[in-house]
């Protein structure tokens, strides 16, 4: 049986650390000078989606919360596309009248940067989920849809709105992890940005040494499980860590 108490308080600590993030941009310019304040609605924008995407998680809705979570995502990579270069702004403000310049700074692996720590492994995640939650593809239709035969001549058909428990716990434990490793990324560029340490209250240390073991067992229930751990939680079962 899942422990919702244990998720809720993780999810409280990490959702804390977002106004020690929002801090440095609100009170801080960088050694030119310079003010980040139009930084701070993309990482308000990663907080609210992450909140809409808990509670979904919390009804053991999995596949509409990845969709929620992906344009916070977004914000996110595109905060290290900002500081990379500022002239990336301006393509974002004018998607509309050039689209082309858009595609071409946005688009895929383009909105991976040096700015922001692990862009390459985040942009990933946003990949899969565009794969595997947006669109009604194959995967998508047979992950939900079930057939078994009845009385002869019938055929019963359903569709799923809700997780297995244990496969709600790994998407809810990748959801929390990928998280963590999204604001230790933040915290990397805007102390780099900056040039002063950020030094989150419950950071991902803290929370793999409180549920390493548990997503170890987790993943060893199903492949499937394993994969939402990996593939979109960022986490490193092999025991490499992303600290």
């Amino acid at each position: 049986m899942i422990e919702r108490g244990e998720f809720m308080k993780a999810f409280s600590a990490v959702d804390y650390n977002f106004s020690e993030i929002i801090e440095l941009p609100r009170t801080m310019r960088d050694g030119d000078g310079k003010s980040h304040v139009g930084l701070i609605p993309f990482v308000a924008l990663l907080q609210r989606q992450s909140r809409a995407a808990f509670e979904a998680f919390a009804v053991y809705q999995s596949y509409q919360a990845w969709v929620l979570l992906r344009p916070g995502i977004e914000a996110l990579l595109i905060v290290g596309k900002w500081v990379d270069d500022p002239a990336n702004a301006k393509v974002w403000q004018e998607r509309k009248e050039n689209s082309k310049a858009y595609q071409k700074a946005y688009q895929g692996r383009a909105l991976r940067s040096n700015s922001l720590p692990s862009s390459a492994e985040i942009q990933g995640v946003l990949s899969r989920i565009n794969d595997d939650f947006v669109h009604a593809n194959p995967d998508y239709y047979e992950r939900h849809f079930n057939v078994a035969a009845d009385d002869p001549g019938y055929v019963n058909f359903w569709l799923d709105y809700f997780d297995e428990d244990s496969l709600q716990e790994a998407h809810t434990l990748a959801f929390l992890h990928l998280l963590l490793v999204m604001q230790e990324a933040l915290a990397g560029l805007f102390s780099g940005l900056f040039t002063v340490p950020v030094a989150l209250k419950s950071p991902l240390g803290l929370f793999n040494s409180t549920f390493a073991a548990r997503m170890r067992d987790v993943a060893s229930r199903s492949a499937e499980s394993a994969k939402v751990l990996e593939q979109l939680g960022l986490v490193a079962l092999d025991g490499s860590s992303h600290t």
